[in-house]
C-alpha cells in the first residue's frame, strides 16, 4: 500500500514540480522551451525573458518569488493562458493594464502575495473570469467598483484578509456568483442590500469575522443558498434570519442567546452558544440539529421539536434539561407530538433525574441513545422497552446502583455497545454485567474508568448543577476519611513517615560512630564563651 501511495505521489509531483529553466544564447529565459506543454510551474528568480511566446501554455503557476521577480511582463508571452496561480510571492498590487494580454483568462488565484487593496475596475480587462481567489493576503480595502467588468464570475474568495468593511453595491456586478468566501476577516456589519443582485449564490461563508449585527432582510434575496456559515462570526446575541431553505446552517460559537429562523434548513450546527430560545418557522425539512453546549431547558426543547417529523439526528448534550416528561395537556392543544424519524439522540451532561416511559423524544427508531453524565438514580428496563432497534446506549457517569441487565438484553438483542461505568453499582454487579453481556457480543468496558470531563462550553462552568435534588455522594473510590485522600493514600503516607524515621536513626548512629557528633560538641563549646570558662 505504501508503495502505491509513493508511486501516486511521484506521478502527481511530476505535474506540479517546477519546470527546468531553458536559457537562450543571451542568458534569457526561453518560456516556450521551458514550458512546452499546456501546464507549467515556475519558481521565479529575477531574470530577463526572451521574446519567444509560449502559445500552447494554458495554465501557469508562479510560486516562492520575490517582489522584483513577479514578472507581469511574462503575460505578454502567454496569450492563450486560461489559469494563472501566484502563491508566496511579494506582489503588493496588480494593475488592470498588466492583465490586458490574457484577455481569455478564466481563473486567477493570488494567495499569500501581500496584496493589500482592490481598486476600481481592477479586473475589467479579463471579462471571462469565472474564478477569483484572493485569500490569505493582507487586503483591508475593497473599492465598491472593484468587481466591475467580470459578469461571469462564479467563485470569489476573499478569506483570511483584514477587510473591515464591505461597501454597498460591491457585489452588484456579479450576477452569476455561486460561491462567496468572506471568512476570517474583520467585518463588523453588512449593508442591508449587499446581496440584492446575487440571487444565484449557493455558498456564503462569514465565519471568523467580528459581526455585531446582521439585519434580518440581508439574506432574503439569496433564494438558492445551500450553505451559510456564521460560526464564530462575532457577538451576535439576538439573531433573526430570513432564509428560504438552506441545506446547512452553521452558527457555532457566536454567543447567541436568542435565535429566530424565519424559514427552514436541513442541518443546523449551533453548538457552544448561550441559546435559551430557538424558533424555527419551517420544521418539515429539518433532518439534523447539533445544539450541544447551550442553555436550553425542557420546555424550550419540546416547543422546538414539535412538528419535526423528518428529524433523524439530535444533539442536546451539555444543556440544562431536567426532564423529558410528556406534557399531555399541552399536546392536546397543539396536536400530536411524535418524532417518527429520530435515530440518534444525545442527552449527555444535562440534569435528567429520571426517564419517563411515554416521552415522545424516545422514538422507536432510535439506534443511538446517550444519557451519560446526568443525575439518573434509577432506570427501569420497562421504560426502554419501546426502543427495539437500539444499538448503542451510554449510561456512564450517573448514580445508578441497580440494573436488570438480563431482562434489558432480552428485549434489545440488537445492542452492540453499552457504557455503564462510573455509577454506584453494588459490589460485584459490574463484573457480573460485564461477563454476561460480553459473552453475548455486547461491547462493555472491562473496568470502571473515572473520566475527566473537558469543559469546552460555557455551561460547564457551574456543572454539576447546584440546585439538583439528587443526593450528593462521594466520588467512586474516595472514603470519608478526607475528601481528597483515599485510605491507600493515608497508608502510603504513614509508611513514608516510618521509613524516614528509620533513616534518620541510622544516620544518627553513623555520625556517632564516626565521632562527628563529639567533634561538633567540642566546636560548639569552643564558640560559646560561657561553656569555655567552665
Amino acid at each position: 500500500m505504501y508503495f502505491y501511495l509513493c508511486l501516486l505521489g511521484c506521478f502527481c509531483g511530476l505535474r506540479i514540480a517546477a519546470a527546468a529553466v531553458v536559457l537562450d544564447a543571451l542568458g534569457r529565459l526561453n518560456l516556450s522551451a521551458t514550458c512546452p506543454d499546456t501546464f507549467c510551474s515556475l519558481t521565479e528568480k529575477p531574470m530577463p525573458y526572451s521574446d519567444t511566446p509560449a502559445l500552447q501554455l494554458r495554465e501557469l503557476h508562479l510560486s516562492n518569488c520575490s517582489r522584483e521577480s513577479v514578472p507581469w511582463i511574462l503575460l505578454n508571452l502567454t496569450p492563450g493562458l486560461r489559469t494563472l496561480v501566484i502563491r508566496n510571492c511579494g506582489s503588493y498590487g496588480i494593475s488592470k493594464e498588466s492583465l490586458m494580454p490574457v484577455v481569455n483568462l478564466t481563473s486567477l488565484q493570488m494567495q499569500r502575495t501581500n496584496l493589500w487593496a482592490l481598486r476600481a475596475d481592477q479586473f475589467s480587462m479579463i471579462p471571462k473570469l469565472e474564478i477569483l481567489e484572493l485569500g490569505h493576503n493582507i487586503l483591508y480595502r475593497v473599492n465598491a467598483n472593484a468587481f466591475n467588468g467580470i459578469p461571469k464570475l462564479k467563485l470569489l474568495g476573499l478569506q483570511g484578509n483584514g477587510i473591515e468593511e464591505i461597501r454597498e453595491n460591491t457585489f452588484d456586478p456579479l450576477l452569476e456568483l455561486v460561491h462567496l468566501d468572506l471568512s476570517g476577516n474583520l467585518i463588523e456589519k453588512l449593508p442591508k442590500d449587499i446581496f440584492a443582485n446575487n440571487t444565484k449564490l449557493e455558498t456564503l461563508l462569514l465565519n471568523g469575522n467580528h459581526l455585531t449585527t446582521l439585519l434580518s432582510d440581508t439574506l432574503i434575496p439569496l433564494t438558492n443558498l445551500r450553505l451559510l456559515d456564521l460560526g464564530r462570526a462575532g457577538q451576535l446575541d439576538n439573531l433573526m434570519l430570513n432564509i428560504i431553505n438552506v441545506q446547512t446552517l452553521v452558527l457555532e460559537g457566536s454567543s447567541l442567546t436568542d435565535l429566530i429562523i424565519q424559514g427552514g434548513f436541513i442541518r443546523l450546527k449551533a453548538s457552544n452558544n448561550e441559546l435559551s430560545h430557538l424558533y424555527v418557522g419551517n420544521k418539515s425539512s429539518v433532518i439534523e440539529m447539533d445544539l450541544h453546549g447551550n442553555l436550553l431547558n425542557g420546555n424550550d426543547t419540546y416547543n422546538l421539536l414539535r412538528g419535526m417529523w423528518s428529524l433523524e439526528r439530535l444533539d442536546l448534550s451539555k444543556n440544562i434539561i431536567e426532564s423529558l416528561a410528556f406534557n399531555e395537556a399541552y399536546s392536546e392543544q397543539q396536536g400530536l407530538y411524535i418524532l417518527p424519524s429520530l435515530k440518534y439522540l444525545n442527552m449527555a451532561n444535562n440534569r435528567l433525574v429520571s426517564i419517563p416511559s411515554d416521552s415522545p423524544i424516545l422514538s422507536s427508531r432510535l439506534t443511538y441513545l446517550d444519557l451519560s453524565h446526568n443525575l439518573l438514580l434509577t432506570l427501569e428496563v420497562e421504560k426502554l422497552a419501546g426502543l427495539p432497534n437500539l444499538e448503542v446506549l451510554y449510561l456512564e457517569g450517573n448514580r445508578l446502583s441497580d440494573f436488570d441487565y438480563k431482562q434489558f438484553h432480552s428485549k434489545h438483542e440488537t445492542l452492540k455497545e453499552l457504557a455503564l461505568q462510573d455509577n454506584h453499582w453494588s459490589p460485584g454487579l459490574y463484573r457480573k454485567m460485564f461477563i454476561y453481556l460480553n459473552d453475548r457480543g455486547v461491547r462493555l468496558q472491562a473496568r470502571i474508568e473515572h473520566k475527566v470531563q473537558i469543559n469546552d462550553s460555557q455551561v460547564d462552568i457551574d456543572w454539576p448543577p447546584k440546585e439538583a435534588s439528587a443526593q450528593k455522594l462521594d466520588a467512586a473510590g474516595v472514603t470519608g476519611i478526607h475528601p481528597y485522600w483515599t485510605l491507600r493514600d493515608i497508608l502510603a503516607f504513614a509508611t513514608l513517615l516510618v521509613v524516614l524515621a528509620i533513616l534518620l536513626m541510622n544516620l544518627y548512629h553513623i555520625l556517632e560512630e564516626e565521632g562527628c557528633l563529639r567533634r561538633f560538641r567540642r566546636w560548639r563549646r569552643s564558640t560559646v564563651p560561657g561553656e569555655q570558662l567552665q
